[in-house]
């Protein structure tokens, strides 16, 4: 299962190696099929959390990017967005996408 960490607002601005908007496949699946929800994300150099926007104060979720690798994802999406779709994969742990 996903190893979540406890949520807590991200201070530690010195460490952010990369910090913007991405667009994040959600799990539940609608009658349309996986939506695909804007987030705030920062990544540092041992922790990925994700923002409902960059004024959130409490993420909506976080996880440990150890052990984790990142491939590019064309599949993904049909749209202009295609060449821009990349996953997060960790054998036995949830694939971000």
């Amino acid at each position: 299962g996903l190893e979540e960490m406890t949520a807590k607002p991200f201070q530690d601005t010195g460490n952010i190696l990369k910090q913007g908007y991405l667009e994040k496949r959600s799990r539940e699946h609608s009658f349309f099929g996986s939506e695909w929800q804007k987030r705030w994300c920062v990544l540092n150099r041992r922790t990925f959390y994700y923002y409902a926007n960059e004024k959130s104060k409490q993420p909506k979720g976080t996880f440990s990017i150890e052990h984790y690798d990142a491939r590019l994802a064309f599949h993904l999406r049909k749209d202009s967005r295609k060449r821009c779709c990349f996953e997060l994969i960790c054998p036995g742990k949830r694939t971000y996408e």
